[in-house]
């Protein structure tokens, strides 16, 4: 579907405060499960296990899975960083003041710090070496967000404030008909879902088996995760210890 099928990569470094987790599953072109402790992305000092939860991207979105793109997109997102460890830079989002969407979803730019024993040097127009490094390998660090615009598949979100660097990404992907941008009557995700009458969201806080429910508390905003007592296994609200709300995993 590439005109070009080789990889574009985006060497870009993670801010400081960037937090490293394991993926654990890759859910879609623009969202993926990880294993964070709360302390993390919330003011909960007091949280010292960790939670699986999903992660989305902060200024791109990737076609939907039932529209023309959508399962190959997940496909490239799985060849970047499925099984790996990424470094995430979260982000507060503007409609929740938060580091959490309102689906309970951190939201953020992931990096992956790569080891490369070789590369190809580009010495002319005509030539180019296959160039091997001495001693320990060298490290890049990638921008995974930028690397779906480059190659074709997601969109930016312009109206989140992303640098130059992401427009200049999405026009380079368009002009060389990159992954989405080779089909024919290529719509945004967003308009796909106005189109469709639905909201599509996955994910939240969760176990392997199921997402979990949002926390009953009234404007509590939390998520139910699993936690452990000297009672066994329960489900307890995200924001404690704000909020104490708590129930049996087996209740309904």
């Amino acid at each position: 579907m590439n005109k070009d099928a080789d990889l574009i990569i985006a060497p870009d470094e993670p801010s400081a405060g960037a937090v490293e987790v394991p993926v654990l599953e890759v859910f879609d072109g623009d969202g993926f499960l990880i294993r964070i402790k709360p302390t993390e992305f919330t003011d909960n000092l007091s949280d010292q296990s960790e939670i699986e939860v999903t992660a989305r991207f902060g200024f791109v979105d990737a076609p939907e899975l039932d529209q023309p793109g959508g399962p190959e997109a997940k496909t490239f997102l799985e060849t970047l960083i499925g099984g790996r460890n990424v470094w995430i830079d979260i982000l507060t989002k503007s409609d929740t003041g938060r580091s959490v969407d309102r689906y309970g979803r951190i939201v953020c730019v992931p990096y992956l710090v790569e080891g490369y024993s070789e590369c190809v040097l580009v010495t002319s127009k005509s030539e180019q070496h296959r160039a091997h490094v001495f001693g320990k390998a060298m490290h890049i660090s990638r921008n995974i967000e930028l690397e779906m615009v480059l190659n074709g598949w997601a969109w930016v979100l312009e109206r989140y404030g992303p640098d130059d660097r992401y427009l200049q990404a999405l026009e380079l992907a368009r002009i060389n008909k990159r992954g989405i941008w080779a089909l024919k009557n290529n719509i945004n995700p967003w308009v796909f879902k106005q189109q469709r009458g639905f909201a599509s969201h996955r994910g939240g806080m969760r176990t392997k088996s199921a997402a979990y429910t949002r926390c009953p508390e009234e404007q509590c905003g939390g998520t139910l995760v699993k936690r452990s007592g000297k009672f066994g296994e329960f489900l307890g609200c995200s924001n404690y210890p704000k909020c104490t709300y708590s129930r049996s995993t087996t209740a309904q």
